[in-house]
């Protein structure tokens, strides 16, 4: 077809993905892991607490499962680097009980599907969410689990905004818990720019993402203000009623 028009940027000669880390002194590596790793381990600390307190989840439960997933499986399943196995074991100790709380009080999100069938649809993502981290970072040799977290990362903000819109409230939500989640996915994405320069499409999903976590502290913030609590108080309002309260008051008393 010489008759169409030349491209306007030819394939790469050689695939971005198949180019190692950059040699990073060490001292910049953990000034950017260190607050990635600490900023995601204050987030599950803080999720725990909020749905302790409010017996909702702090992190949307599906999102959960492909979390676990992704920390789970590049931890004991497939080959990653010392030092990123090292901070997945340590993020998997506290999303497991992460998971248990989603099985606990997802179903209060959903209630038009019922506990049973909420819980049977989580394990499913679960596993499948597992087989493709596995296949994903081994296809790419991601032996930093990059590209496989870096993609996670795009929906699992989305669904932040989500169930903020779904709750209709902050119940469940506080603003330490954004700030800590904005902090560690922004140090993540640092880090993968400066391991990865020559990797585009990490330099597409961190913006993304980042985006989305602003636009989450943004309207979270906002809601508070509407309900009149102060955007830095620990405790939730009371819960709202899901759409059909009767159906909703069934699922929250299966789920208890």
């Amino acid at each position: 077809m010489v008759w169409l028009p030349p491209v306007l940027i030819p394939m790469s000669q050689v695939a971005p993905v198949t180019q190692g880390p950059a040699d990073v002194p060490d001292a910049l590596f953990w000034a950017l892991a260190g607050p990635t790793a600490l900023g995601w381990l204050l987030t599950y600390v803080l999720a725990i607490r909020q749905a302790l307190v409010d017996r909702r989840v702090g992190i949307p439960a599906y999102l959960v499962a492909v979390n676990f997933a992704w920390e789970f499986s590049l931890t004991f399943v497939l080959e990653q680097t010392p030092s990123q196995r090292q901070i997945n074991f340590l993020w998997v100790l506290f999303n497991a009980v992460l998971l248990y709380q989603a099985l606990r009080y997802g179903p209060r999100d959903y209630p038009a599907l019922g506990a049973r069938v909420f819980r049977w649809s989580f394990l499913g993502v679960l596993l499948w969410a597992a087989v493709m981290v596995v296949v994903g970072a081994n296809e790419f040799h991601d032996r930093e689990g990059m590209y496989t977290g870096m993609i996670i990362q795009v929906p699992l903000s989305a669904a932040f905004l989500l169930m903020l819109k779904r709750r209709g409230s902050s119940v469940g939500q506080s603003m330490q818990l954004a700030a800590a989640k904005l902090v560690g996915s922004l140090f993540a994405g640092l880090t993968a720019f400066v391991l990865y320069p020559s990797h585009h499409l990490l330099q597409v999903l961190v913006p993304t993402y980042v985006v989305l976590d602003v636009a989450y502290v943004v309207l979270l913030r906002r809601t508070m203000r509407l309900e009149g609590r102060p955007p830095w108080a620990w405790r939730g309002p009371a819960a709202v009623p899901e759409a059909g309260t009767e159906s909703g008051a069934r699922s929250d008393h299966a789920a208890a």
